[in-house]
């Protein structure tokens, strides 16, 4: 039988009005729209001073479906770790922010970096489509809320560092979705969207997981 998201699924209430999954300009769930933050942050990112060790493509508003922004992780030369986000609508981007060494200290020398030019949009389309087939049946795919790759990184602290394999890099991303005819809830005139979330890991032979909270 065909493993499902029933195993992980949250019920979500989402806190926005009812038209707020209407498709607009970059669809999470295309090729082109991740073709075009790939190349957005290529743009943004100097190859030369940094490292990307974390990059996230993620939804603008909750069940909009509208890739809007890309955040990176990235690290210097002198090993100071930033994060900063860029806008597929164009606007400037986010003032860099200093990432607590705490929970991740990398050094530049030992990172071995996300390359951009590898990231396949086709693939990364193709594997959000393969998570659509594994909806529970009666439920209707919605958006592609986030899409992560991180590399593992030392952290400041030795503790956070269990179970870490430095250098690994790992793909994870979350889709939501809706219970057909139990969209929505109302009370005293207001309306949430009730929706559930569920998270597929990318393996390294690119085949889908499903991780059990």
């Amino acid at each position: 039988m065909q493993k499902n998201f029933f195993s992980l699924i949250t019920a979500i209430a989402a806190l926005c009005a009812v038209s707020c999954n209407a498709l607009t300009g970059n669809p999470a769930d295309k090729a082109e729209s991740y073709a075009k933050a790939i190349e957005l942050t290529k743009k943004s990112v100097d190859a030369e001073r940094f490292k990307i060790y974390a990059v996230s493509f993620i939804e603008m508003e909750e069940l909009s479906n509208n890739l809007g922004l890309v955040t990176v992780k990235m690290v210097n030369k002198d090993d100071q770790a930033f994060s900063q986000s860029y806008y597929l609508a164009g606007m400037d981007p986010t003032d860099l922010r200093e990432v607590q060494s705490v929970f991740e200290s990398p050094k530049y020398e030992t990172t071995v970096g996300i390359d951009l030019g590898k990231l396949s949009p086709e693939t990364i389309a193709a594997q959000i489509a393969e998570a659509k087939t594994m909806l529970p049946e009666g439920h209707t795919f919605k958006s592609v809320g986030r899409y992560d790759i991180e590399e593992e990184v030392p952290a400041g602290m030795e503790h956070y560092n269990r179970n870490k394999v430095m250098g690994r890099q790992n793909t994870t991303f979350t889709i939501r979705f809706t219970e057909d005819g139990k969209e929505t809830e109302s009370s005293a005139g207001k309306t949430s969207i009730i929706y559930y979330e569920g998270k597929a890991t990318v393996n390294p032979d690119g085949s889908l997981s499903i991780e059990d909270n």
